[in-house]
């Protein structure tokens, strides 16, 4: 049994939203979308926050429930937030990716949760030396010239690394490096935007990359530095795959 035309009009507009150019200005895009009646719901299941408390992230399970027949589509949203000289936060990037219902709910994050991570500084001279860019530039090196799993068993954080993408749960790094092994990407990468916390604890990158294929796919990558290798490691990687370019 197909889906009503508002049913499929709502699913649509979803896709569309979901893959459109990526790192595109988020109040334009938003204010320009046209209103509809489904019902967005979503909650935190893991979050962390950088030592200068000035950058941070969270993600967690979405559920979009179409208004003309209840049909609910699911996923997981990723938001990166900073804190600006108003000492107010605001969504610095919000994406996100889509999957078939999950067997079991995730627990939600409350606010009196206390964070798991140690959020140690890293030592000056690797701050100076500018070490979270060269880290994020020998992953796309590496991922390029070997594939990302390489890349992924080099560096990703071991206990806390989650990887999302179109149509899977979110996966720890076993499971992402058995999806990904023999998955190379001998296309070019091209960077929208990088971020960091004024420590340098935790950075993002964002940006889009070719397949073998031609294909397009958009890329967000959180780091976080880990004073247990004095390095900073990959802690979430969410790709999403983009619509063809439309340019000749």
């Amino acid at each position: 049994m197909g889906l009503s035309p508002q049913c499929a009009a709502d699913t649509a507009a979803l896709k569309g939203l979901l893959e459109t150019e990526y790192a595109t200005p988020g109040r334009a895009f938003y204010a320009a979308a046209k209103e509809n009646s489904g019902r967005l719901e979503w909650y935190p299941a893991t979050a962390d926050l950088a030592g200068s408390d000035d950058l941070g992230f969270t993600s967690g399970p979405w559920v979009y429930t179409t208004a003309a027949s209840g049909i609910q589509i699911h996923g997981h949203f990723l938001t990166i937030w900073k804190r600006d000289a108003m000492c107010r936060w605001r969504a610095e990037f919000d994406g996100g990716v889509s999957h078939a219902a999950p067997a079991n709910a995730e627990p939600r994050l409350e606010p009196d949760q206390t964070w798991s991570t140690t959020r140690s500084a890293p030592p000056p001279e690797l701050v100076a030396d500018d070490a979270v860019s060269r880290a994020i530039s020998d992953f796309r090196d590496t991922s390029r010239q070997d594939g990302f799993a390489p890349g992924l068993r080099t560096y990703a954080r071991t206990a806390d690394f989650r990887f999302y993408t179109d149509g899977s749960a979110p996966m720890g790094l076993a499971a992402a490096n058995r999806y990904l092994t023999g998955h190379a990407v001998p296309g070019g990468w091209k960077e929208g935007a990088r971020g960091r916390s004024a420590d340098s604890t935790l950075a993002y990158s964002v940006g889009e990359f070719s397949d073998a294929n031609r294909g397009r796919h958009a890329y967000t990558q959180i780091w976080q530095y880990d004073p247990r290798v004095a390095n900073w490691g990959l802690r979430i990687l969410l790709i999403n795959s983009l619509a063809p370019s439309m340019s000749k």
